[in-house]
């Protein structure tokens, strides 16, 4: 396995690496105008996977991301660790989100990891691993004060 630091060129980099920079690019600042860059990525076949949705196939991928950005103020990732070993890539992120019915508008910093298989290049499994209570649950008024209540018994 390697961690793949953040590198500017791709002459010395696996399938997988240079794949995972180009996710990583695609990533930072996603949102309507790149899902064409986005869309590269992955096969045609691919199956992507978050704790609230499973869509099989490019197409479904792309318009689960269109309808997305629909109400989606603004969304990036930083990343923070990349590992590879060949075809399969890990990676640990902080989402940003800006949801104008979520947290009053403002920004939510969620973390989460993302988990692919590629396949000549491009990727054909995407798993999506984030707490989806500390992105959706937490941030509604009424029912974030029940979360956050639960999660404070839990940790007595």
């Amino acid at each position: 396995m390697t961690q793949t630091p953040e590198l500017t060129s791709a002459s010395h980099l696996t399938s997988a690496d240079y794949l995972a920079e180009r996710v990583k690019q695609a990533y930072r600042s996603l949102g309507p105008d790149n899902l064409t860059t986005v869309e590269s990525l992955y096969t045609d076949d691919v199956y992507f996977e978050d704790p609230s949705h499973g869509v099989q196939g490019k197409a479904a991928l792309i318009k689960y991301f269109t309808n997305q950005f629909q109400n989606l103020k603004n969304c990036s990732f930083k990343f923070h660790q990349t590992i590879t070993n060949g075809s399969d890539i890990f990676l640990a992120w902080t989402m940003f989100v800006k949801h104008p019915r979520l947290n009053g508008g403002e920004m939510i910093r969620v973390e989460g990891a993302s988990y692919l298989k590629t396949r000549n290049g491009k990727i054909y499994y995407h798993r999506d691993y984030f707490d989806l209570g500390a992105l959706l649950y937490e941030q509604l008024p009424l029912l974030g004060r029940v979360v956050t209540k639960i999660k404070q018994r839990l940790g007595q």
